[in-house]
């Protein structure tokens, strides 16, 4: 095993100590940084760091661990890569604050993974399902708190003959 093959375990395993994790987390090589980024089990400070990375990839890491605090979110929806604001609209810990900031992004893969987060006001949700693009309304549908009314009207505006 070689020192990166070595790092990138340490970085992944849920054992590894806070002490380890900090120094991993400033790693040059982004894919540690990542690994880091995701393990349940790093200290809520160190996620912090993390998400001023430099690298997008880290940041979509630290957008998608449950352990990041609703504060680095709302930091991170305001990101300048879309792959990023979508991992914090998929995100179960995002504020509905945040969401609903999200919800008027101008990107319909945001726009999308938003609609299809269960902890959505249905004041958006229903705003979502009249978005032109079919995958939004798509995320709309699959969302577990989509009301009839909606599905209905979604139904109405397609053709299923």
């Amino acid at each position: 095993m070689n020192i990166l093959e070595f790092k990138l375990l340490l970085a992944r395993s849920e054992f590894t100590p806070k002490e380890i994790l900090e120094v991993l987390a400033k790693d040059k090589n982004r894919n540690v940084r990542a690994l880091v980024a995701e393990n349940i089990n790093t200290p809520k400070e160190i996620l912090e760091f993390l998400a001023k990375d430099e690298n997008w990839f880290v940041r979509e890491c630290i957008a998608e661990n449950l352990k990041t605090s609703k504060e680095t979110l709302k930091f991170l929806a305001k990101d300048k890569n879309y792959f990023v604001r979508a991992s914090v609209a998929r995100n179960l810990k995002t504020s509905r604050e945040t969401l609903e900031f999200l919800a008027k992004d101008k990107n319909y893969f945001v726009c999308a993974s938003i609609a299809g987060n269960p902890n959505i006001s249905k004041e958006i949700l229903e705003i979502l399902s009249k978005d032109e693009k079919s995958d939004v309304r798509a995320s709309v549908a699959k969302n577990p708190n989509v009301s009839k009314e909606i599905l209905a009207k979604e139904c109405s505006r397609n053709s299923f003959a």
